[in-house]
C-alpha cells in the first residue's frame, strides 16, 4: 500500500482549548509550503487512540500530535496496540500542561519546531511502559503512578490558571493537607528478594526524567535504555516531604534516605489484603481501580521524529 503523506492529531481542547489555536498556525505554515496532509480533530478521551490506528490502516507516513503528554499517550497506545511492525513516526507539538514527554524530545517549541522536525528530524525508537490489570492494559510514554499525584490530578482544576509546574506544585500542596498515604508491596525484577513495602506517599515509574511540568523525578532516566525508572518515597509526614519538594524539582534528591530510586525491566505494585488503588497514566486518572498492577518495559516501540542535533 503507498504510504500517505502526513496527518496531524489534534486535540483541540488542550490547555484549556490552546490546542485549537496551535494548529491554525501549524495548518498555516503546512499550506504555506504546500504540503500535503490531512487534519483530525479529537472529540472525546480515547479518541486520539482511534485515530492513530486508522492512520495505520491508511499508511499514514507521519504523524503530527497536536496536544499535551495525554494526547501522546493515547497515540502511541494506539499505534503500539495495532500492532503494526513500522508504525508512522510520531512529531510532537507540545500544548499541554506539562509537556514532559516532550523534554526528552527537544528544547524547542512552536510551530517552527515542528516543520524543523518534518525537514530533518530523524526517527529515534522510544521506549515505553505497559501496565496491565484484571481489567484492561496501556501503554505510557513517561508514567504511572500511585499515590498523591491521584489526589493532585483531582484538584488541578482549581489551577488551571496557572502554568505547568506551579499548576502540578499548587495542586500537590493542595493534595497533601488532607492526603493519607496509602499502603503498598512493589517486587521489582528480581520478585519479593527485591521488594519495597510500606506507605507511600508518591510511587511512580517512568520512562523519562520530569513529571508534573518540570519535577526532575528521575533526572538520570533514559527514553531509549530499554529500562524504566522507579521513584518511591515514603510517608515520613508533611515537613520532611515539604523540605524533599525543592529536591525534587532541581534532581538533587538521589542522595536522600526518604527516597527510593531504582532502574528496572519490570514490577508489581499491589495494596495488602487485597484492596483496589486508583493509578494515573501520563496525567490522567486511571478508568477504574485495580487490585494489582504488573508494568513492564517495551524497548523501542514508539517511533519519535527529534532533531537530528538530539539523535
Amino acid at each position: 500500500m503507498p504510504r500517505e503523506p502526513l496527518r496531524v492529531i489534534v486535540n483541540p481542547a488542550a490547555a484549556g482549548g490552546r490546542g485549537r489555536k496551535a494548529a491554525r498556525e501549524l495548518f498555516g505554515a503546512l499550506d504555506g509550503r504546500s504540503l500535503v496532509y490531512d487534519a483530525h480533530h479529537t472529540e472525546a478521551p480515547g479518541h486520539a487512540s482511534r485515530l492513530a490506528a486508522e492512520a495505520v490502516a491508511d499508511g499514514v507516513d507521519r504523524i503530527v500530535v497536536v496536544g499535551g503528554d495525554g494526547t501522546v499517550h493515547e497515540v502511541a497506545d494506539g499505534l503500539i496496540g495495532c500492532g503494526a511492525k513500522e508504525p508512522p513516526a510520531v512529531a510532537v507539538f507540545p500544548v499541554g500542561t506539562g509537556n514532559d514527554f516532550y523534554r526528552m524530545v527537544g528544547p524547542d517549541r512552536g510551530v517552527a519546531a515542528v516543520m524543523g522536525l518534518l525537514d530533518n528530524g530523524t526517527v529515534r525508537r522510544f521506549d515505553v511502559g505497559r501496565v496491565e490489570w484484571d481489567g484492561g492494559n496501556r501503554t505510557f510514554v513517561n508514567l504511572m503512578g500511585v499515590g498523591i499525584d491521584v489526589e493532585v490530578l483531582r484538584c488541578r482544576g482549581r489551577f488551571a490558571r496557572l502554568p505547568g509546574l506551579l499548576q502540578y506544585l499548587a495542586s500537590f500542596l493542595n493534595a497533601l493537607v488532607t492526603f493519607r498515604a496509602p499502603e503498598v508491596h512493589i517486587d521489582t525484577d528480581g520478585g519479593e528478594g527485591q521488594r519495597i513495602t510500606g506507605a507511600t506517599t508518591l510511587t511512580v515509574i517512568t520512562v523519562g526524567p520530569s513529571i508534573g511540568g518540570g519535577f526532575m523525578i528521575n533526572p538520570e532516566a533514559q527514553a531509549s535504555d530499554g529500562k524504566l525508572d522507579l521513584f518511591h518515597v515514603g510517608a515520613p509526614g508533611v515537613v520532611p516531604i515539604l523540605r524533599l519538594v525543592p529536591r525534587v524539582i532541581r534532581g538533587t534528591h538521589g542522595g536522600s534516605p526518604l527516597v527510593t530510586m531504582r532502574r528496572l525491566s519490570r514490577a508489581v505494585l499491589r495494596r495488602p489484603g487485597g484492596e483496589s488503588m486508583w493509578f494515573e497514566i501520563d496525567g490522567e486518572l486511571s478508568p477504574e481501580p485495580a487490585r494489582e498492577l504488573r508494568v513492564e518495559v517495551v524497548p523501542g516501540a514508539f517511533p519519535v521524529l527529534v532533531p537530528a542535533r538530539a539523535a
